[in-house]
């Protein structure tokens, strides 16, 4: 598919990558360098690692199903009476605890 250039291109191109100042932007630099060098269709199984990485960072599936599995565990042993005793959650801490570390 060739790619048309036009002045609408230039001003409304930005909008489709996230290199303009977001946590993921390097993540992103390296799927573009990945697929300059190995073309599009075959750095899509060359870029595999690169690609998955930006998705994660992007996306956040994993860290996702991470806290999802965190919380179920949670929930099992509260109901399971394995915390006899304490609260569901940890208390919060004291309002201005952390007050001294910043002077």
């Amino acid at each position: 598919m060739a790619h048309i250039k036009t002045p609408l291109t230039d001003l409304f191109g930005q909008y489709g990558v996230s290199l303009a100042g977001r946590r993921c932007r390097d993540f992103e630099m390296n799927v573009v360098e990945c697929l300059e060098a190995y073309g599009f269709n075959k750095g899509k199984v060359k870029c595999k690692d690169e690609i998955d990485d930006y998705n994660e960072c992007t996306f956040a599936f994993k860290q996702m199903k991470r806290v999802m599995e965190m919380q179920a565990e949670r929930k099992r042993r509260w109901k399971n009476k394995e915390n006899a005793g304490k609260e569901y959650y940890a208390p919060p801490p004291k309002i201005d605890s952390f007050e001294d570390v910043y002077q």
